[in-house]
């Protein structure tokens, strides 16, 4: 005797629901084609498979009998279809900007890797912002998420705080305000803000805290945080650095959050990938810990 797999399916989900408009929901198809389905398995085994009493939908003494034998091997078939799809997906590629690897990522990636052992993940230099070339990569970190076409997930907003050497430290920290910090030398970094001007961070620093950074302030331009953040290392002056891009080791042994205020940059950054990959196992395994990961490094919830 030859059963129809789909009827087999759909009486499953029925009983798993005791419902058959919640099944028809589950398996995206109409009532009336679950209630068909079912009609042709009982008509198959000759047998009364559920008792309808007004609203409540409950399996007979047969259909009882009948789920207690088949539902395993369904849930069977289910595992395995899952599993084809996780080992299909085991490769996948992350393009992501090279500073944010180096000081925040791949610190971080024994975690995943232990977590997700079944997840190969390969690592590609992002050089352009906004090139999502997927025959490159598989998924981005950015800051310039596709409006459409694309699953985003927020990771977080850039925030600038003055950081200075441990031997600057012990100076800095003894000030009261912030206009004091004009003493020092002040690193600038062009790249915090993209339609910024050289020294844009501390002007708008100085802003926040109602106050105009003095023409006669003693300003370093560097063309990045990762080279202003190398010059506070060495006591060059203070930075304002975004955590993101130092280590924990950094923040440790070289360099000390100062206690004033922090500004946000213009920029937020976001894990995307192609909506056609969105059941992706790989891929979402990855988003969700890039989500928890962020959330720990600042204390904070990720927004989506």
């Amino acid at each position: 005797m030859s059963l129809p797999f789909r009827a087999i399916q759909y009486f499953i989900e029925v009983a798993r629901c005791e419902s058959f408009s919640q099944a028809a929901k589950r398996l995206h198809v109409s009532q009336s084609a679950v209630s068909h389905q079912v009609a042709l398995l009982e008509e198959s085994l000759g047998a009364q498979l559920f008792i309808r009493r007004g609203r409540q939908t409950m399996l007979s003494a047969l259909g009882e009998s009948y789920f207690n034998e088949v539902a395993g091997a369904i849930s069977t078939i289910e595992e395995a279809t899952v599993n084809f799809k996780q080992n299909d997906s085991r490769q996948v590629s992350l393009a992501v900007h090279g500073s944010l690897a180096v000081k925040w990522l791949i610190p971080a990636l024994d975690e995943f890797r232990q977590r997700y052992t079944n997840i190969e993940l390969t690592l590609q230099m992002l050089t352009q912002d906004g090139n999502f070339d997927i025959r490159w990569a598989d998924c981005f970190i950015t800051t310039k998420p596709p409006a459409t076409g694309y699953q985003r997930y927020h990771l977080y907003d850039e925030t600038l705080k003055p950081y200075c050497s441990k031997a600057l430290f012990s100076e800095v920290n003894r000030l009261k305000n912030a206009d004091e910090l004009i003493k020092y030398p002040l690193l600038s970094a062009i790249s915090a803000f993209a339609s910024g001007k050289p020294g844009t961070d501390w002007q708008r620093w100085f802003e926040k805290a109602n106050l105009q950074l003095p023409a006669t302030a003693k300003v370093h331009h560097f063309s990045h945080l990762l080279l202003a953040a190398e010059a506070a290392k060495y006591g060059q002056g203070i930075a304002l650095l975004n955590e993101f891009m130092t280590t924990e080791q950094e923040r440790a042994e070289n360099l000390f959050e100062l206690p004033f205020h922090s500004i946000k940059t213009d920029d937020s950054f976001y894990f995307v990938y192609p909506s056609t990959t969105a059941k992706s196992p790989g891929v979402e395994a990855l988003g969700d810990w890039l989500v928890n990961l962020c959330r720990d490094r600042s204390g904070r919830p990720a927004l989506s």
